[in-house]
């Protein structure tokens, strides 16, 4: 009996240090997965943080809320997230500035992280140097040359409207029939803009390119003829620079993007850069300074 106890007793201590054994094992397993574990995310966090910093070089030819596309010397354009990117150099990124951009690892082929943009040259800021230049120091009246420009307009056209979208409209007139960029442009009507309606096109530009389209600066439907809209000319766009007299708007047209207004002193304290503005204005859209007459 007393060999019969102790042979249990042998037999339970064995399968004791047995599941000791198993459990130990697991354990050590356990530890030694986590481990790795760690081991392989530091490697990673290291690998990313050992990407070397390149840089990329051009012109801003697209800016799409936080995506940016940048043009370099032989035309080849590259899109850069700019969300988290420290920019230096002016207050935002605006079309046609020079740039330089700092990136880690390899560019990639749809939307690259940029981890810096340096603006070398603001193009709004170039735009409003020309127009504070062509303002009589310390008077708030246009220079000789602004008032001139004043006095011109741009050329408009009647006609039946064949096609239209959102960017381009086909104009049927005596002469012939015209296509037209109406990105910026300013849209008078009651009923739509639309195949069949009778509208006046107010423009710029070449009618016979058909390559570079003439640009719409109005258009103004037979409905809509004698409303007070119909009387003004007015742009809007984004807010690139402002001064108390001057305005820099940078509008959706990646061809015809920034347009420089000058009115009086105070006409623009109210605005700031990043907002969307629409000015009033006289004369044509194709001068480096415009004359405000105030903003809607």
């Amino acid at each position: 009996m007393k060999k019969h106890y102790l042979a249990i007793a042998v037999l339970a201590m064995a399968l004791g240090m047995t599941a000791c054994s198993s459990k130990t094992s697991e354990t050590t397993a356990d530890t030694t997965a986590a481990t790795t574990a760690v081991e392989t995310t530091a490697e990673t966090d290291a690998s990313a943080e050992d990407e070397e910093e390149d840089y990329y070089y051009g012109f801003v030819s697209e800016v799409n809320d936080k995506v940016i596309t940048i043009a370099d010397d032989e035309g080849k354009e590259v899109k850069f997230d700019v969300s988290a990117a420290e920019v230096e150099g002016a207050d935002a990124i605006g079309t046609g500035d020079e740039v330089e951009v700092v990136f880690s690892g390899q560019l990639s082929e749809d939307v690259t992280k940029a981890k810096s943009v340096d603006i070398i040259t603001s193009a709004a800021a170039e735009a409003a140097a020309e127009a504070a230049a062509e303002i009589c120091e310390g008077s708030p009246l246009l220079s000789q040359a602004a008032a001139e420009a004043a006095a011109e307009i741009d050329e408009t056209i009647s006609g039946t409207i064949e096609k239209a979208d959102d960017k381009t409209l086909t104009l049927k007139t005596e002469d012939g029939t015209y296509t037209f960029s109406t990105i910026i442009a300013q849209k008078v009507t009651k009923d739509g803009i639309k195949a069949g309606a009778e509208a006046d096109v107010t423009f710029y530009g070449d009618l016979e390119d058909e390559e570079d389209k003439p640009v719409a600066t109005k258009i103004v439907t037979e409905d809509a003829m004698d409303t007070p809209e119909a009387k003004v000319n007015t742009l809007t766009g984004k807010v690139a620079e402002v001064k108390t007299n001057y305005v820099v708007l940078e509008t959706e047209d990646p061809d015809n993007t920034l347009f420089t207004f000058v009115g009086t002193d105070g006409m623009f304290d109210k605005l700031k850069v990043g907002d969307t503005a629409t000015v009033a204005y006289e004369g044509t859209l194709t001068d480096k300074s415009i004359t405000a007459t105030g903003l809607k």
